[in-house]
């Protein structure tokens, strides 16, 4: 047993020798060897807009939110393992805590530092880096919102304060917030300032160019305005409309996050990783029916040479693969275009019996789709043949923007507000209908499960959706 007794004279002297070397060892170690120089505790502006964005472009338009929510449109269609799972509207918490911790980590929170850098470092006043950060959250708020309902905001962004147990706010106070946030950076974008642009145009969306800034807040504004049509009725369009009119002006001002070869887009990774996401019947038989120039950048040949679509359920994995604009190495993420832009204003113009300008917004919408997707202009004919033939009407706007808006999340978005184009239910759905939202993440019901709203499934519906 004696082997088990401390020698208590040897232990104190242990005990003092190891005091003295811890008050003293600021004298002889060199303070900055644990400092990682590759990760510095103060990043630059400059540096971090551009990380940003690209998380933007990668969550916006990549695999969590794009292939899930335009397979359950029937864009795409899953042919095999999770990819086919998720096409049978089998999606659970644990699918989306990759995303969920993206939106916050990546974008939400390195956003509200960038502002707050832009808005109280001295002698750095910035208040194009803040609007742009403004526009980023927003933008970001309006689609996760538009999938997740209720989130964390106010209590979320606070760094130590309450960071594990935020509380919910509701979908209304989200889109009330986002909205005060593009505001604040229209009002941001109109400011005079001598601030060294350096770190604007480290700016990979515009290079720093805030005029095409203050068109994004703007059209970003109409898209979650028009959003609340059923909530508002008519006020919903007028405003829409309002925010239009600052908007976009032509393709050159769409919202767009670059890849390259050393950072590929994230459609392109993931079908060079798991190939599992075909191109959907619905989308491809649809722009079969009018000739519509987009298919071979929409759609890869298949291997007989065709463009061809995999109808729902039927798990087709000869169908075609997407094509170069949406799955090219270095094709952009499309965040918000002119062309949704347009449509929007037709829809809001519809709605309020303005037929003739409904009509002019229309044939502007699909032909700056047009034009950005295949590089050249539509022709009159084919527009006149296919297009203007038909009786101008909700179906016929929602269609078009429904193929416009491909590699977005906003087919999705339009249909659960106005359920156009009319879906079929996947015949093998373990839903009995199209889902309405996302579950919440797996990680915020085990962590901040107190506060996380209890939703039955993912058929329930959001606030907006009335």
């Amino acid at each position: 047993m004696k082997k088990y007794i401390f020698n208590t004279v040897k232990f104190a002297g242990v005990f003092l020798a190891a005091a003295i070397i811890l008050s003293s060892c600021d004298t002889w170690i060199d303070t900055e060897v644990n400092v990682n120089p590759d990760a510095p505790a103060d990043v630059p502006m400059n540096l971090m807009l551009p990380a940003i964005q690209q998380n933007v472009g990668f969550t916006l338009g990549g695999n969590d939110m794009v292939l899930t929510t335009d397979n359950w449109m029937q864009q795409f269609d899953g042919v095999s393992r999770q990819s086919y799972t998720i096409s049978r509207y089998q999606y659970q918490p644990a699918d989306v805590n990759n995303l969920w911790s993206t939106i916050y980590s990546g974008i939400l929170i390195n956003s509200k530092i960038l502002i707050d850098k832009a808005e109280n470092t001295e002698g750095a006043y910035s208040p194009y880096n803040a609007g742009i950060g403004k526009v980023l959250m927003a933008t970001t708020l309006g689609v996760s919102t538009d999938l997740f309902g209720d989130m964390p905001y106010s209590d979320a962004l606070k760094g130590d304060e309450n960071v594990l147990t935020p509380k919910f706010d509701t979908q209304e106070q989200v889109y009330t917030a986002l909205q005060g946030l593009l505001d604040g950076a229209i009002a941001d974008f109109g400011k005079p300032t001598t601030e060294n642009l350096v770190a604007v145009k480290s700016d990979v969306m515009y290079a720093g160019n805030v005029a095409k800034w203050k068109k994004a807040a703007y059209s970003i504004k109409a898209r979650h305005l028009l959003q609340l049509s059923a909530v508002k009725g008519n006020a919903a369009y007028t405003e829409a409309l309002a925010a239009v009119a600052n908007g976009f002006s032509s393709t050159a001002d769409d919202m767009m996050v670059p890849w390259e070869e050393a950072n590929h887009n994230p459609i392109f990774q993931f079908m060079e990783q798991r190939t599992d996401v075909r191109m959907g019947a619905t989308l491809v038989n649809l722009m079969k029916s009018i000739e519509d120039p987009r298919i071979p950048f929409y759609v890869a040949k298949d291997g007989n040479g065709e463009y061809t679509g995999s109808v729902i359920g039927s798990q087709n994995e000869n169908a075609s693969k997407p094509g170069p604009y949406i799955a090219g190495a270095t094709a952009s993420s499309m965040i918000m275009s002119y062309a949704e832009l347009k449509f929007i204003e037709a829809e809001a113009n519809f709605k309020l019996n303005k037929s003739t300008e409904a009509s002019d917004a229309l044939k502007k919408a699909v032909g700056a789709s047009i034009l950005r997707v295949t590089g050249t202009a539509m022709t009159d004919d084919w527009y006149n043949a296919k297009i203007a033939s038909q009786t101008l009407s909700m179906e016929l706007i929602m269609t078009q923007k429904y193929i416009a808006t491909f590699g977005t999340c906003q087919a999705f978005a339009d249909y659960r507000r106005v359920g156009l184009p009319v879906m079929t239910v996947h015949p093998g759905a373990v839903l009995p209908a199209m889902p309405t939202r996302y579950p919440y993440a797996q990680d915020e019901i085990s962590y901040n499960g107190a506060n996380v709203p209890g939703i039955v499934s993912i058929n329930d519906k959001l606030w907006w959706d009335k």
